[in-house]
Order: C-alpha cells, then sequence, then structure tokens
C-alpha cells in the first residue's frame, strides 16, 4: 500500500497511531486530569512563550498538561521565544498535531501566513478549531507536505517546524528548492524510526546553515501554582509522555 498510494496510506496510519493515542490517554486516567486542571486553571496557556493561547474542545482528547501548564517541548523555549522576533516570509508546521506551534506562532505574527500540515484528519479538524477560537485567520490547514510541495511552494526567508515521525529525512533530502537555503528550520529528528536521518539531515544543511543540536533536558517544574494536585498528580501533569529526543536547530548563514 505505501508503495502504490503513500499518502492515502500514511492517512490510515496516521488516523490508527492517533486513535491508539487517545486510547491510552483514556486508559491512563489523564482526561479526568485534564478535567481537574481546566476546572482550577481554566483553558488558556499558562506560561511560556505561548501564555494566553486559548486551548479549544478537541485538545482534551489529548495528554493536555504539559500544553496547559506551558512546558511543552521547553528545551525550545529559548529559541521559540528568539524566533517570536523575527520576521518570516512564511511559517510551516509540519506534523502540527492540534496546531500548538501553528497557532502559537500565527498570534504573534499576524501579517504572516502559516501553513499547518498533518496528515491525520483529526489533528486537521482541532488545528481548525484552534485558529477558529484564537480567531488567527492567517492560518490555513493542508494534509500532505512533500519535497515536491517544498520545490513548488516554499517561500524564500520562511521559518519551518518539522516534527514529521521520521519523514523528515525524505522530505528535506529529496527537495531541490534554493528557499531551504535562507529558512530558519527546527527539525525533531527521529533516528529510532529512521536510522541516520540526524546525520544526513546535518550533511544536507552543512553548506547553507549553522546547525545546532538541542538534546532533551529533566521535567521542567511549571511557573503554576498546582496545590491542587496530589504531587504524584502535579509530576503527571508536565510530564510528556514521549521517549528521547532531539532537534537540529538550521539557522541560515545568508538571508
Amino acid at each position: 500500500m505505501q508503495a502504490v498510494a503513500p499518502q492515502t496510506t500514511t492517512t490510515i496510519l496516521s488516523a490508527r497511531a492517533r486513535a491508539h493515542s487517545h486510547r491510552l490517554v483514556r486508559h491512563w486516567g489523564l482526561l479526568e486530569l485534564n478535567q481537574r486542571l481546566i476546572e482550577h486553571l481554566g483553558s488558556q496557556v499558562q506560561s511560556g512563550p505561548f501564555r494566553g493561547m486559548a486551548l479549544s474542545e478537541l485538545t482534551r482528547c489529548e495528554h493536555l498538561g504539559p500544553f496547559l501548564l506551558g512546558t511543552y517541548e521547553a528545551e525550545l523555549h529559548p529559541w521559540i521565544a528568539q524566533a517570536l522576533g523575527q520576521r518570516y516570509r512564511e511559517i510551516l508546521d509540519i506534523g502540527a498535531k492540534f496546531g500548538y506551534y501553528a497557532v502559537g506562532f500565527a498570534r504573534h505574527m499576524t501579517d504572516t501566513q502559516v501553513i499547518a500540515f498533518d496528515t491525520d484528519p483529526w489533528a486537521r479538524r482541532a488545528t481548525r478549531e484552534m485558529a477558529d477560537l484564537n480567531r488567527t485567520t492567517n492560518v490555513s490547514v493542508a494534509a500532505y507536505c512533500s519535497p515536491q510541495w517544498l520545490d513548488r511552494h516554499l517561500r524564500p526567508g520562511s521559518l519551518v517546524i518539522s516534527d514529521c515521525e521520521g519523514f523528515e529525512r525524505e522530505l528535506f533530502s529529496e527537495a531541490r528548492t534554493q528557499a531551504l537555503d535562507s529558512s530558519t528550520l527546527i527539525i525533531e529528528v527521529h533516528d529510532n524510526l529512521t536510522p541516520g536521518a540526524g546525520a544526513a539531515l546535518r550533511e544536507r544543511f552543512a553548506r547553507t546553515h549553522d546547525v545546532s543540536v538541542i538534546t532533551e533536558a529533566e521535567l521542567v517544574t511549571p511557573d503554576v501554582n498546582l496545590e491542587f494536585l496530589s504531587p504524584e498528580e502535579a509530576r503527571a501533569a508536565a510530564r510528556e509522555i514521549r521517549g528521547p529526543q532531539e532537534w537540529l536547530l538550521l539557522t541560515p548563514r545568508s538571508c
């Protein structure tokens, strides 16, 4: 199926993976934890670079604590804060989930077009809901970002955020557009899914970009009063359910 109809197959696999993750969230009791957090704190992000962003109804199917508390991928916060002070021709969020980054950047950069890609239909619905709730009319939603799409449409001087579960090696290695040479990229690397992806991407951008590697840090204590939770619940609320993570921050040498 992957060889004959890759986009359709990817959509099916993405939807199955999302449904499985939502079942786990329910099984682990995190939906009840989400409800307690919202009852006490409301549904706006409490801290971090996207503080004040509203989280929509569909997001409550996820483990919402790290997003609501503002600790999600805290390793990237210094870079995100810096990026929010820059100007970009366009922003791509590839693997947008429910649009946390897409809508977060769109709220701060209202004159910049943001395109949120996700192969999962639920994620696209959730991103549209987030964009509507936060009144970010500069967000558009698409399903599949390919090397050919980048070659045809990527604008020079763009910002690209990628978390596409191992597809990053193929996506950026096969794209030939010179617009990538002047774009800033932050790419989550999935060497566990695509062995050698990190090394291939560092080689791909070595000529045009300064390459920094960001690795996961210890659990961040949220700057939010969680006295209404037990210590164990507070840790569960802030802790992301993820394996080892590594990101590449690629800064263009020329704009």
